[in-house]
């Protein structure tokens, strides 16, 4: 797992998610995420500070939460844009999410690299003994600029 230069490590991930603005709702992919927030690419400019609704269904139940745009940028014909959530509970509740991506990266990895097919369970009880000790502890902290 690489290390930035960044406060937080953030994490690439392809994972779908959907976001509601104002009426707007946009299903993309997460770019990356990691403890202060997610980053995702969009069609749509969005103002900083706008308060934005992200889905993540990939869990049971759903992640679904409010969160503040920390920034937005112009990246090739779309725009990039930086989420911060505020709540701990919704902190916390990122960081299983992004927990849950590594095992299912780890399992993909698994399947291409070595021929092995494992169940969420197998990979989950694999990446936790291999992994989870190097995994950064979860501290609260929201701050827009972990995101740039």
């Amino acid at each position: 797992m690489p290390n930035t230069s960044r406060q937080f490590i953030r994490h690439p991930m392809t994972i779908p998610i959907e976001f509601n603005l104002a009426g707007i709702v946009e299903k993309i992919h997460i770019k990356d995420i990691g403890r202060g927030g997610l980053c995702f690419s969009s069609s749509h400019s969005i103002d900083t500070g706008e308060q934005i609704q992200i889905i993540i269904p990939i869990c049971t139940p759903e992640f679904d939460a409010k969160g503040v745009v920390c920034w937005c940028k112009e990246d090739g014909g779309a725009f990039l844009v930086g989420v911060s959530f505020q709540q701990e509970s919704v902190s916390y509740a990122v960081r299983m999410v992004e927990q849950v991506c590594h095992i299912e990266d780890y399992r993909s990895q698994m399947k291409v690299e070595k021929g092995i097919e494992l169940t969420s369970e197998q990979a989950a009880m694999q990446w936790i003994s291999e992994y989870a000790q190097n995994f950064p502890s979860f501290l609260v902290e929201s701050d827009c600029n972990s995101l740039k």
